[in-house]
């Protein structure tokens, strides 16, 4: 009996029907909708002056000014602003300063309720103009300061590929930004090849992975001629004092491998200036030392002081390319003696050198610390210093030590192992040993996420830190983690910025800890799709080698793994995958080719080669290949000749009918088998409210069916 006489369930349930497929219709245009993502390399910015920016901040107390030059632009107003992480909350800082220009000199003004931090400067006049971690506002009380070091980055290069060295690179800034370092120096060689492109990526990844943290750098012989450098980095020598406790001073020993008169006595003349300031700290690429251990002895002593020769004088401790100028050698070290220079930081030989120089003349001690590569070949490993700088005493201590780490001992080999280890090392070192694993990690850009993989190796490092990433960024913000060994990444806050994200991340890598995490903008709705593009030879004979190219394709969160088989006799064989392209890891990539090389058993009729491609979302494409072979052809007996008049006739069989050829044309193979993972979540929640209105209609047009024609309809 109904409640409410001449209604009926039609209605609510056409309208129900209809709001899910709305629903699903919605939900199909959100999954599809979200632009792709721009790509680390988007944050890349040229360099607007010579004098501050990424690489070379302008360091300022609070309530103090700075200076630099800005040519072509006139200047009215200005402020600075950055993104720190306070309480697990994101908060952006910002603060208008006074900006006062005269000629093509710019003044600005820092207020006294500056907090701490590093900032982006914009300035707004005629235009806009952004100058990304450009200023540095110092903690005046500090009273110690931990110091990151890197060197010979060789962007664009690797041992034994670009891939490694890309994924070394990464490492090693994550392994510095979990260091919690309040300052990284580079001693140069960013780049492999001096090209604009690896100083785009060298800027875009320092500036996302490590927003906060203020870096110095200098040019290497691999940054020369320094255009490029200059064009992202600014001018290739300077200066900085950090408060009224520490002198930065940078220099440039171009190719050839030492540093020019000219630019010493600048640096002579910089020292002088700021004689009083208690802790003094050159940067330069090419170390002055070949050395490992203590050395005392000063500037002039000819009996340790003298030029390396292979031949007349092996055991000099002088690097060959300073010896090639030993008046410039003698310079240096004088001016170290006499001004009292703390630390000498270096790179350049790929190796970990350090000595202690303690100058028989002054008394003074100076620590000249050599670092082995960032990413690329090297005598050891990669790797990176971490050391701590007392700023009362100017005392150097390392807070993480490796199993290997002799510090100032002497080492005739010149093969201390004093750096921290980061990624991989597979090829093998000036000690004998290959494969070495330590901190591997990954950063992977498709379509619609960034994927990162870290795994930390080592026993006696313990990595964790909540820190502030910078990502270009599009669309909506999807978050996957898988998690292990004790590892774990939280996203702590999120920020927007126009086309930038900011991320408050904490990450714990402790030994043997694992992390794979997915920052997607767009759910994955499909598996890998797998193409093969060439098989050598076409047709490759039962015994024989062939070589094929295999194109993986995945337009969502991207490849996770790849691997190959061949099914031949009734077995499968395993068939190594070697990645072809891309060669670098460092833009992003929508499709992975992998070249196979593989032998055809002997005998076998037939072959098929098997494809597994897994993405970051878990979903799984197995695919088969039918090989076309080159069979051998079976031929007919040869044709006997008639017997002649002298030879008694025997009777003949008739002869057998030739098999018929195998076609010359390639037959096209069966349409391979694809296998995939359950469909995603997204994808199961929009089949389900598919069904359920499809189920709603049916429902409703069975009840108007049964019931006969309507009292408007039998009024018709």
């Amino acid at each position: 009996m109904a409640i409410y006489p001449g209604l009926t369930l039609e209605r609510p349930m056409r309208e129900a029907a209809v709001a899910l497929l709305v629903a699903v219709l919605l939900l199909s245009q959100a999954a599809l909708s979200q632009p792709a993502l721009p790509g680390v390399p988007a944050l890349s910015q040229r360099a607007v002056t010579p004098d501050i920016g990424l690489g070379k901040p302008a360091v300022v107390k609070p309530g103090g000014s700075f200076q630099f030059t800005l040519p072509g632009l006139s200047v009215s107003q200005g402020y600075i602003y950055t993104v720190v992480l306070e309480g697990g909350k994101l908060k952006l800082l910002n603060y208008t300063v006074p900006v006062s220009v005269s000629g093509q000199q710019v003044t600005v003004a820092v207020p006294s309720e500056v907090r701490p931090a590093l900032y982006d400067l914009v300035l707004v006049g005629q235009g806009r103009v952004e100058v990304p971690r450009s200023v540095w506002v110092i903690d005046p009380s500090a009273s110690k300061l931990r110091i990151v070091h890197v060197s010979d980055q060789h962007y664009g290069a690797g041992q034994p590929d670009v891939i490694t060295g890309d994924r070394n690179r990464f490492s090693g800034y994550i392994v510095a930004s979990l260091l919690s370092p309040d300052l990284i120096i580079d001693t140069g060689d960013v780049a492999d090849t001096a090209s604009e492109q690896q100083y785009r990526w060298a800027y875009a990844y320092e500036r996302a992975f490590l927003y906060g943290f203020p870096m110095f750098a200098i040019p290497g012989n691999h940054d020369t001629p320094p255009d490029a450098y200059i064009g992202y980095y600014g001018s290739p020598w300077w200066y900085r004092l950090i408060g009224d406790r520490v002198l930065i001073i940078g220099l440039y020993s171009y190719e050839q491998g030492y540093v020019p008169l000219e630019q010493l006595k600048w640096a002579e003349e910089v020292l002088r200036k700021h004689a009083s300031v208690p802790v003094k700290i050159i940067l330069v690429h090419h170390p002055v030392f070949y050395y490992q251990g203590e050395l005392k002895t000063t500037y002039d002593d000819e009996k340790v002081i003298y030029p390396y020769d292979p031949q007349k004088s092996p055991g000099s401790p002088i690097y060959s390319t300073w010896s090639g100028n030993m008046e410039a050698t003698r310079y240096f070290l004088r001016l170290v003696e006499e001004y009292g220079v703390n630390f000498v930081f270096s790179g350049h030989v790929h190796r970990d050198l350090y000595v202690k120089y303690t100058s028989t003349r002054t008394g003074r001690t100076t620590y000249f610390v050599t670092t082995t590569t960032l990413g690329m070949g090297s005598a050891i490993y990669d790797g990176l210093g971490s050391f701590t700088i007392d700023l009362g005493t100017g005392a150097i201590d390392f807070p993480v030590k490796p199993k290997s780490f002799i510090g100032f001992a002497n080492e005739s080999r010149k093969l201390a192992q004093n750096s921290i280890p980061v990624g991989t090392y597979p090829p093998t070192n000036s000690l004998g040993v290959a494969n070495q694993v330590f901190v591997p990690a990954a950063l992977y850009q498709s379509e619609h996420a960034y994927v990162i993989t870290l795994e930390n190796r080592l026993d006696y490092l313990q990595l964790e830190n909540s820190v502030v990433w910078c990502l270009p960024w599009s669309g909506n913000l999807t978050v996957k983690v898988e998690q292990s060994g004790g590892a774990e990444f939280t996203v702590l806050d999120q920020l927007r910025a126009g086309d930038k994200l900011f991320l408050g991340v904490r990450i714990r890598l402790p030994p043997q800890g694992k992390l794979t995490v997915v920052l997607a903008n767009a759910p994955d709705l499909e598996a890998p799709r797998v193409k093969v593009g060439m098989v050598s030879p076409e047709k490759p004979a039962p015994g024989s080698t062939f070589t094929a190219l295999v194109e993986v394709e995945d337009g969502g969160w991207g490849l996770a793994s790849f691997s190959a088989s061949m099914l031949a006799g009734g077995a499968e064989i395993p068939v190594e995958a070697q990645l072809y392209l891309p060669g670098t890891l460092a833009d992003p990539v929508g499709k992975y080719v992998y070249r196979l090389t593989a032998k055809v058993p002997s005998g076998t009729p037939e072959a098929k080669l098997v494809f597994t491609a897994v993405d970051f979302a878990g979903r799984v494409t197995r695919q088969e290949y039918a090989l076309p072979l080159a069979l051998p052809e079976v031929k007919p007996p040869a044709e006997q000749k008639p017997s002649t008049a002298q030879e008694t006739p025997q009777p003949q069989p008739s002869p057998p009918q030739p098999p018929a050829q195998p076609s010359e044309t390639k037959p096209a193979p069966a349409a391979p088998p694809v296998e995939q993972a359950p469909p995603s979540v997204i994808t199961l929640i929009i089949f389900a409210l598919l069904a359920v209105a499809v189920a709603l209609l049916l429902v409703a047009a069975l009840r108007r069916g049964g019931r006969g024609p309507s009292a408007a309809d039998r009024a018709r």
